[in-house]
């Protein structure tokens, strides 16, 4: 019984061992230390740069107006439909979206993170967001926004300048590129010098579309006769609107070692 206890004693040891030998097997897979601590510094620094960074689109509007008329004893009625996405539509800066957060003051002339997720946010809210419902009803309005068939992937890439460690104004540079598809989720990759090691952030966006419908608003004919217990003339519209936001928190990102490949 004893050697049975001090068998499995060994056996537990040299488990614990082997666990603990795969957890660092990431960090130590290369030849250059100084590497992992590089490019883990710059994969870092940009989590902790855009945390919190939020996007918020430009609103979208949608209004259904119903006319209804009685002359000479017909009665007629007629429905119509507008949509206003304003990505969709030649008005220059007035259809971007806004992003708010650090990386918006911090990321400076250079780097330009946040301007270049809002740009393809501003392509994605017509794309993921706005109710197909909405562009089917209007589809026979003249100069109608029609909804794109699809959204490019983009492909940013950019430097960032690591210090050694060694107390220096030595730096070591870091390949960063970020990747965004169809949604606005992010894909970041960081790679060392001479692709000895790296990095992929995988960050999955927080996403709410807030949409509102109002209440009807009626207008009726002045002095208008009631017929079947309707005015004459009248009309009803109702106003709705969609505004997507979008916020990015640590919480949500995973870090691998090695680059993300995506399908999309």
């Amino acid at each position: 019984m004893i050697a049975l206890v001090v068998f499995l004693l060994c056996g537990l040891a040299g488990a614990s061992a082997f666990i603990m030998a795969s957890s660092n097997a990431g960090r130590h897979s290369h030849s250059d230390e100084q590497q992992y601590y590089t490019v883990s510094s710059a994969a870092l620094m940009v989590v902790d740069l855009l945390d919190g960074l939020t996007y918020t689109s430009q609103e979208v509007k949608y209004d259904y107006e119903r006319k209804w008329n009685y002359t000479d004893g017909a009665h007629t009625d007629s429905d119509s439909y507008k949509l206003t996405v304003p990505q969709l539509a030649p008005s220059g800066d007035a259809g971007k979206g806004t992003v708010s957060g650090a990386a918006v003051c911090e990321s400076g002339s250079s780097l330009k993170l946040a301007d270049t997720i809002a740009s393809q946010c501003d392509k994605i809210v017509p794309f993921a967001y706005v109710p197909d419902k909405w562009y089917l009803s209007v589809r026979e309005q003249a100069g109608a926004p029609v909804k794109p068939e699809s959204v490019a992937p983009i492909s940013y890439v950019f430097t960032i300048r690591v210090e050694d460690g060694t107390g220096g104004a030595q730096f070591d540079t870091v390949q960063c590129r970020l990747v965004m598809t169809a949604n606005c989720d992010l894909s970041l990759t960081f790679r060392g010098e001479g692709d000895e090691y790296s990095m992929t952030a995988y960050w999955t966006a927080d996403v709410k579309p807030v949409q509102t419908t109002g209440e009807p608003q009626y207008e009726y004919a002045d002095g208008g006769a009631v017929v079947n217990g309707e005015y004459t003339n009248g009309s009803m519209t109702q106003h709705g609107t969609l505004r997507v936001i979008v916020t990015w928190t640590q919480d949500r990102v995973t870090i691998s070692r090695g680059e993300a490949i995506t399908n999309e």
